[in-house]
Order: structure tokens, then C-alpha cells, then sequence
């Protein structure tokens, strides 16, 4: 080349695939970057590699790697000279861009400002060669990128900070947003809506703009449920649905649901029963883009806020789950401010200025904030179902390979939740004819996934039935016990605690009123409710009260003990919680109630004052020792006791129920032959207890 010449013909280059359409404005807008905003500096430095690409695009390459000062300053000349040029030639652009742009501008009002930043991000975005001219220019700050794009766009800085407001259209729609709190490129300093946001621009040509975001917020499928899957919630879906129905006729502006509950409830899934209910689409904004990368919480809530413009007039509802990812999303500085409480603002506007009808679901209510929850027009909770809905789940699911008893087993248990049920039902229904036990395979499954979610497993010897051999006249009380539930089966409410030895018939006595009342039972354990996170046995006893209400059933707290200590002599606050909850779901309980326990003396006070009825269920008699002895030993098919076993049975002290119950299951195992050898083991049971008290008898040994 001769270096004296003062000019180069420079043209763009094609060896880069860009739309013929966009060579000049992309070669405009690159050369801006490097020659009016001082980029031309990083060209003629030691330290330009990372900026030939756009030299070679534009035509200049092997000028600019020239160590020649008068051929820097030839090409420097050249590119002045052809940005003049460009500058006075109109901008093309992309015509399906051009196309969704005008789309959007009609739904979201943009102005013409907004459309240029708009575009000019596509662009930034699409092509590599741009994003690496800008990269000329430096890493920026907010202030410094607005002062950029008005050199770029040439409009005055006021009208490019206003179309990048947080309350700009641009923002409020999703589209873009800035990153405020640290310097970066141009392209990383912008955000856009989605990952394939920039990609629909310039390619998508339908008509219908939902196809513009279905990689971020995608059409549900239906489901085959019904409302009437779900009337363990009735009296709530009774206000949703019409509510709903309503919001979507007259576009109410600012309708919220939030449904939360634990995973496996079928949150989901009441979402898209309720859409179909309605007889409208549903779109759920998704957990992972279009190669199944995880979405974060920011961009899922752009993606919303998009969806929300975009779809805003077609008739549907617009499902967020796992909307407890998006609040918990947070970095926190040591000095600096909570990002939090940015992010808080921003979702409450969200929540107030939605146009399209959205169902936020969430599996721990406890992770959004008090001042959001408010925000929502209605917040239901969605439990496991009681156990009359459980059973029915589990029998519509496991078709004929699960028994009557196994059902009921599973049903039981209070954890096992619709989606524990269904999918262990996919996956014996799959393999059922390859195998001799189904059912086996079907508990295994619960039980595995029961302890995987840290819940106790299913009950290993079934339902805990009555021995055949109860009667109530075996109990030492003072209470006439029969005229004591011809009294609760008349008014139908009853709070009673029963207290005494272990052994003594009360759990017992609570199943047998149960079954004259001909009501199930409802038995809950200490360990049953006991919880290890903070506030869990709060909310098992809760629980526990309102499945005993759903199911009109006789409710019976065994080891009542364990959440009912004398709050004086508590240890730590949650103890005091454990007390006070239990106390208010007494008060508030209008069915049968009743508590057992073993230390009556360390109850709450206060608790003692919310019982009808205190019973002490004591050691039998000696007349009820011999007539229960009899009993056991005609279902036995033991021979005619001896009157000496009669006396001796009589003289046994600290004798319960409870011991006849253990020798029955001792019996199983091994055979009980004789009247004498029944004897036996029911004083060996006694000395178990309490050695020392025992009376001294001859026949001991």
C-alpha cells in the first residue's frame, strides 16, 4: 500500500454471516462506537486482539495490525470518512424485526425512543461482531451507558434515562432491564427478557405473539381431575372459582391467588382443574429455558412481566410456581443494601399492576414476606388430603393389586400425599405383570419416599384394631363409662382427659367410644406431632384437629405429655408455642376429644381448665383381673382354671389391660398352653414395673 495516500476504499467485509439488510448499520453503529466514543484508542495499541474481528469486518485488517504510524492514522481518516457516509444514507433493518417491534409497541405503547433502544439491543444481542465493537468503548456504568446510547441513537440523555426507568415501558413490560450496581459491557450491562427473547425477535414471523415467549412461559396441558378431587377444600374453591371466573370476564386489573402447601399436595394441578373448570388456557412461566438450562428467579419474573404484556388480551390464567426460588434469590452485601428489599418493591408493583389473572404456588408460605402476602386477593392453603380423600386416591390409582387392608394402611398415614400415591402407581402399574407382590412393591415405594421426605413410614402391623376381648367393665374407674358416652353420643362434643398407669385402657377406651359412636378414630401420637423444625408441631397439631373435624372422627392425642408441659417450667420459647396452640385448638374444637396420658402432674394448668372431663383409669381389681383372666383364657381354648390360679390371679397387683394385650402378642410367637403358664407371664410382666412394691406372695419366684 503506499503510505502516502490519505484515504482506503474500505467496504464490509462478507466473510461474516450478517442479513445483507443489516451490513451498514451494523458497520454505522460499530464505527461510532470506535471512532466517537474514543474505542479507536484499543485499535492502535500493544493490547488490540480481542478487536480485530471487527477490523476484519470492516474491511481494514491488515492496516490495523500495521506498526506504521502513518497507515494508523490512513485508516483512522478512512473510517471518519465512511461513518460520514453511512451517517447521511438511510438506517436499513431487519424486516421481521421491524415487525415485532411494531407488535409490541401496540400492546406495550412503546414511542419511538423506546423502539430505537429497543432495536438497537436486538441487534447488540444478535450479532457478535457489534457486541465486539462495543466492547471498545469499555466497561460502563449506568450514567455512562445512557450518555452512550445518546451519543449512538443521538437522542438527549433525558429521553434515553427515561426510556431505561425501572418504570419505564420498556421495564415494566420486561423487556429490558439495567444493572445498576456495577460496571460491565454494553450487551452484559442490558438484560433482556429471556434467553430467546433476542432469537424471536429477528426470526419469529407469527402472527400470534405467544409464540414469541413459549420457551420462557409455555401453554399447560389439561389434566383428567375434577373439582370434585378436591373437596377436602370445597368451601374455598366456592369463592376461587367464580372469583376467577369474574377477574377474567371484566379484566380486573391486579388479581392474585396464592396456593401454598406441601409438595405433592397437588397445588399444580388444582391450578390447571380450575383452568378447564373455567374452560380457559393456562401458561405457566418456566423453571428452564429452551436447552433445559435452570432460569433464575430475576429472569422467571422478566419473563412474567413479559408474558403479562404480551398475552394480556387473550382470556387466561398465568400459573408461577416455586415462587418461594424467586424471593429467596438473594445476595446480600456486608455494608451495602439489601438486595432483598429492592426486589420486594418490585414484586409488589408486579403484583398490583398485572393485567392477566395469575396463581402463585409455593411450597413454604413462610419464606414471602408478611407485607407481600397481603398483596394477594385470596391465600389458600392446600393440605394433604384427609384420609377418607386419601383412601379414594389410593383406590382410584392402584386398580386391583392392592388390597382392602394395605389401602387402608396407606390411607393412615397423614404424609402419604396425592403425589406420593400416583407416582408409585406409575411404577407398579408399569411392571405389575412381571411380579408376584404388587402390593409390596407399592408400599416399599411410599415407604421409601415417606422417609426420603424425613415422615415417619406406614404402620408395620396395619391398623392397631381392638382386642376382641375389650369391654369397658375391665377399666378401673369411678366414671360409669357406658352412661359417660350415651352422654357424649347426645350432644356430640366432648373434651376429656384420660390419665393413669401405662397399661390402663385409655387409648383403648378412646377407639371403643369411637366405634359405639360409629365414627372413625383418629390416634396421634406424641411422636406422631412432635417436630424438629420450628413451628412443625405447631402446625401437626393444627393439622391433626381440622383431618378429625373433615372426617368426623373421634380425635385421640396418646402422650399428650409430650406438647402439654406446664408452660412455668419451660426451657425455651418454642415450648410455650407447643402449649399456647394446643390450647387454642381445644378452645376452638367442636367435636370429640381425647387426651391421654401418663404424668398428669406435670401437665399445663391452664390445659387442665379446657377438659369437660379428668378420668383416672387405675390398676384392675382383683374381681376384673379374674373376669379378664377368664376371658383370655376361653379365647385361648385353655383348659378350666384352677381355683388357686383364680386366688392367685386375684392377689397379682398392678395388673392392666395392657398386660393382657402384650401376652396376646407374645402368643403369636410363642404358644400360651396352659392356665398356669398364662399366670406365669402375666407375673412376669408385673415384675417388669416395679419389683419392689410387689406384694410378697408364696408362689412367686
Amino acid at each position: 500500500m503506499n503510505t502516502k495516500q490519505t484515504t482506503l476504499d474500505l467496504s464490509i467485509n462478507e466473510t461474516y454471516y450478517v442479513e445483507s439488510h443489516s451490513k451498514e448499520l451494523i458497520a454505522y453503529w460499530s464505527l461510532m462506537c470506535i471512532v466517537k466514543l474514543g474505542g479507536m484508542r484499543n485499535f492502535m495499541d500493544d493490547n488490540r486482539i480481542h478487536y480485530d474481528n471487527v477490523a476484519d469486518f470492516l474491511g481494514f485488517g491488515e492496516y490495523i495490525n500495521s506498526d506504521e504510524p502513518k497507515k494508523r492514522q490512513v485508516v483512522l481518516g478512512s473510517l471518519e470518512k465512511l461513518l460520514r457516509k453511512l451517517e447521511k444514507s438511510p438506517k436499513p433493518s431487519s424486516p421481521i424485526l421491524e415487525v415485532n417491534i411494531a407488535k409490541l409497541s401496540s400492546l406495550v405503547g412503546l414511542d419511538g425512543i423506546e423502539q430505537d433502544v429497543l432495536r438497537f439491543v436486538v441487534y447488540l444481542n444478535y450479532y457478535r461482531i457489534f457486541d465486539e465493537a462495543t466492547r471498545t468503548i469499555g466497561d460502563l456504568t449506568a450514567e455512562q451507558l445512557q450518555i452512550v446510547l445518546s451519543v449512538l441513537l443521538g437522542r438527549s440523555i433525558e429521553e434515553i434515562k427515561k426510556a431505561l426507568s425501572p418504570r419505564g415501558r420498556l421495564a415494566q413490560a420486561g423487556l429490558l432491564s439495567i444493572d445498576r450496581n456495577s460496571s460491565h459491557s454494553m450487551r452484559q450491562k442490558i438484560d433482556v427478557a429471556y434467553n430467546g427473547f433476542i432469537e424471536k425477535m429477528m426470526t419469529c414471523d407469527d402472527d400470534d405473539v405467544e409464540s414469541m415467549i413459549k420457551d420462557s412461559v409455555r401453554r399447560c396441558e389439561m389434566n383428567d381431575l375434577t373439582l370434585n378431587d378436591y373437596t377436602h377444600i370445597a368451601e374455598q374453591l366456592n369463592i376461587l372459582v367464580p372469583y376467577m371466573r369474574e377477574a377474567i370476564e371484566a379484566k380486573h386489573k391486579g388479581v392474585n391467588i396464592l396456593l401454598y402447601g406441601r409438595p405433592g399436595t397437588g397445588k399444580t394441578e388444582l391450578v390447571k382443574t380450575i383452568a378447564k373448570e373455567l374452560d380457559i388456557e393456562l401458561f405457566e412461566v418456566s423453571y428452564a429455558d429452551e436447552d433445559d438450562d435452570p432460569i433464575d428467579g430475576d429472569r422467571r419474573l422478566r419473563a412474567y412481566r413479559t408474558a403479562q404484556t404480551l398475552l394480556q388480551k387473550k382470556k387466561i390464567i398465568l400459573m408461577f410456581d416455586e415462587i418461594e426460588d424467586v424471593m429467596q434469590d438473594e445476595e446480600i452485601g456486608l455494608f451495602g443494601p439489601r438486595k432483598k428489599q429492592n426486589k420486594k418493591g418490585w414484586f409488589n408493583r408486579i403484583l398490583e399492576n398485572n393485567v392477566v389473572p395469575s396463581v402463585w404456588i409455593t411450597n413454604n408460605a413462610g419464606a414471602i414476606d408478611d407485607a407481600t402476602i397481603r398483596r394477594f386477593d385470596m391465600v389458600i392453603e392446600i393440605p394433604v388430603p384427609p384420609k377418607a380423600k386419601r383412601r379414594e386416591i389410593i383406590q382410584n390409582n392402584s386398580g386391583d393389586f392392592l388390597s382392602d387392608t394395605v389401602i387402608e394402611k396407606i390411607a393412615k398415614n397423614e404424609n402419604v400425599s396425592p403425589a406420593i400415591i400416583t407416582r408409585a402407581a406409575k411404577v407398579v402399574q408399569a411392571i405389575q405383570d412381571h411380579m408376584q407382590e404388587p402390593s409390596k412393591a407399592f408400599e416399599m415405594i411410599v415407604e421409601n419416599t415417606l422417609k426420603a421426605q424425613g415422615f415417619r413410614g406406614l404402620e408395620k402391623e396395619g391398623i392397631i384394631e381392638l382386642p376382641s376381648s375389650y369391654d369397658p367393665s375391665f377399666v378401673n374407674t369411678e366414671h360409669d363409662l357406658k352412661a359417660l358416652v350415651a352422654g357424649i353420643a347426645k350432644h356430640q362434643s366432648a373434651r376429656i382427659c384420660l390419665y393413669g398407669a401405662p397399661g390402663t385402657g385409655k387409648s383403648a377406651f378412646g377407639q371403643w367410644i369411637a366405634r359405639e359412636l360409629d365414627r372413625p378414630f383418629l390416634l396421634k401420637k406424641g411422636s406422631d406431632l412432635m417436630s424438629m423444625w420450628v413451628g412443625g408441631t405447631e402446625k401437626n397439631i393444627a393439622r391433626a384437629f381440622k383431618e378429625a373435624m373433615e372426617e368426623n372422627a373421634v380425635l385421640i392425642f396418646d402422650e399428650v405429655d409430650s406438647f402439654l408441659q406446664d408452660r412455668r417450667s419451660a426451657k425455651a420459647s418454642w415450648e410455650v408455642t407447643q402449649v399456647n396452640e394446643m390450647l387454642v385448638q381445644m378452645e376452638n374444637y367442636n367435636g370429640i376429644f381425647i387426651a391421654t396420658t401418663n404424668l398428669m402432674d406435670g401437665l399445663d394448668q391452664a390445659s387442665l381448665r379446657r377438659f369437660d372431663l379428668k378420668l383416672e383409669f387405675g390398676y384392675l381389681k382383683p374381681q376384673q383381673s379374674l373376669e379378664l383372666f377368664t376371658k383370655e383364657t376361653i379365647l385361648m381354648g385353655i383348659d378350666t382354671i384352677s381355683r388357686s390360679v383364680e386366688n392367685d390371679i386375684k392377689s397379682l397387683s398392678r395388673l392392666t389391660p395392657g398386660d393382657f394385650a402384650a401376652i396376646r402378642r407374645q402368643s403369636r410367637f410363642s404358644p400360651i398352653i396352659t392356665a398356669n403358664d398364662l399366670l406365669d407371664r402375666l407375673i412376669d410382666e408385673v415384675k417388669i414395673k416395679q419389683h419392689d412394691d410387689l406384694k410378697k406372695m408364696g408362689f412367686l419366684r
